[in-house]
């Protein structure tokens, strides 16, 4: 790995990364972290203690994008009572803005997109000559862990806890809907090999991780070489010591019996299915150009459900669509009674810069999305409520990831199905799989006793 340079003392030894989205920036930043520390550098609590500043950006909907410049104009003070402060801003933002970040916010430094993070020490080198540095071009073709799987950069960290690790298959979408940004900000479908992909499981189960999560804008489209996503999953579950395997994002269209059927032959690949709908309306989502009907989706559904009874499925959903209509909305919530999922991602229309839904006409009133949100996430909180009620008196299977936030002397974890647990009176360490007898449904979470198995 190329050495990251010396800027001042301060900024040689801290840094301080704010990460705003999705999973797959999480793991970005995990990367970053893991570069910085391999050259010594050492994590700070806050902005006001660093000698390094990166953001890792967000633009997928208007808030988190928000949020970034009202952190750097923070920032911009910050610099001015220490101009040896270096800022970095990062992710699908700085993808997607590129130089007017330069130009708008004058205390930036260095503008990098999602293909560019692998450049980190020459951008700091070019930032420590006094440069201000953009690299936003595509890596067409190649991921930007090319160099990591050529065994020149350290892995990326376990996540918060160590329990728990993330590892990335893919970059990038070629679905191309028409309220997503993803492809402009992120390209298009590439995918890394399966055996660096085993290779990253390997390193974070040595740091004593016990699940996996695998990510990508879209993973059952994976493929590398002659391997498909269902290949990969087979190696990855093989590899000795992992005890769960998850998966997140697949898109309807490529889920398949065959995929169902490994969550049944895979003993550690968990029971727990996120499939995105978006709307349960046919007219949407032909706006939305998901290539789906609402009764595929529902077939899909079925196909899970008869294969894999126990399995706990999520979804994502839009509210607020251009020219959605009342009865077009009332058709997701009929689905929602109809599938009943486990847990709902929902979030209010957002117009992205590029891409074709931002400039549909019948754009949707914010007070009509708020109003439409809230009906949505109050029905879905009920179901949740009940599936939560049916948990009581099972015996689960639970991931110990650590002590209770909230309550002394509980543990905290989760089933195979992803669900929270608080477990009573039980001393298992971190990462222990341990079995528990649920007796108590609580608002966010389940609540139950270590039993022996």
């Amino acid at each position: 790995m190329e050495s990251i340079p010396e800027m001042t003392e301060q900024a040689e030894k801290t840094y301080f990364i704010q990460t705003f989205g999705c999973q797959m920036n999480e793991y970005d930043s995990g990367r970053l972290k893991a570069m910085l520390e391999e050259d010594r550098w050492r994590a700070v609590d806050s902005p006001e203690q660093a000698g390094l500043v990166l953001i890792n950006t967000c633009s997928v909907r208007q808030k988190p994008e928000d949020k970034v410049f009202s952190l750097l104009g923070k920032l911009a003070q910050l610099k001015q009572a220490n101009p040896d402060l270096k800022v970095a801003v990062g992710g699908c933002v700085a993808q997607q803005e590129g130089k007017r970040i330069l130009q708008r916010a004058r205390a930036v430094d260095m503008v990098f997109g999602p293909d560019q993070w692998g450049e980190l020490p020459a951008m700091l080198r070019e930032a420590g000559q006094g440069k201000r540095v953009l690299r936003t071009a595509f890596r067409e073709g190649k991921t930007p862990w090319d160099a990591l799987d050529s065994g020149m950069t350290p892995p990326v960290l376990p996540m918060e806890g160590g329990v728990k690790g993330q590892v990335a298959i893919m970059k990038g979408c070629d679905n191309f809907c028409t309220f997503c940004i993803v492809p402009h900000t992120r390209g298009r479908e590439v995918s890394r090999t399966p055996e660096a992909v085993v290779e990253e499981t390997q390193a974070l189960l040595r740091r004593g991780v016990k699940e996996i999560l695998l990510l990508g804008q879209n993973v059952n489209s994976y493929r590398s070489g002659s391997a498909g996503f269902v290949d990969l999953l087979r190696q990855v579950a093989a590899v000795p010591g992992l005890a769960r395997l998850r998966y997140t994002s697949p898109h309807p269209n490529d889920f398949n019996r065959e995929l169902a059927m490994a969550h049944r032959e895979l003993p550690n690949l968990c029971e727990q299915v996120h499939l995105p709908i978006q709307s349960g309306s046919d007219r949407v989502l032909k706006q939305m150009r998901r290539r789906h009907t609402r009764q595929q989706f529902l077939d899909k559904v079925s196909m899970l459900r008869e294969l894999l009874p126990q399995a706990a499925l999520s979804t994502d959903v839009i509210v607020g669509f251009p020219g959605e209509t009342p009865e077009d909305f009332q058709q997701t919530m009929d689905l929602l009674d109809q599938v009943r999922f486990d847990q709902v991602y929902a979030f209010k229309f957002s117009a992205r810069v590029n891409t074709p839904a931002a400039a549909f006409p019948d754009q949707i009133e914010d007070d009509q999305k708020n109003e439409r949100l809230a009906r949505l996430l109050a029905r879905q909180n009920e179901i949740i409520a009940e599936i939560q009620d049916q948990a009581v008196g099972t015996r689960q299977e639970v991931l110990v990831e650590g002590e209770s936030l909230r309550t002394h002397g509980e543990r905290f974890g989760r089933t195979r199905a992803n669900k929270p647990v608080s477990v009573m009176n039980s001393t298992a360490a971190p990462g222990t799989l341990i079995w528990v007898d649920i007796t108590e449904s609580r608002k966010h979470s389940l609540a139950g006793r270590e039993v022996s198995p």
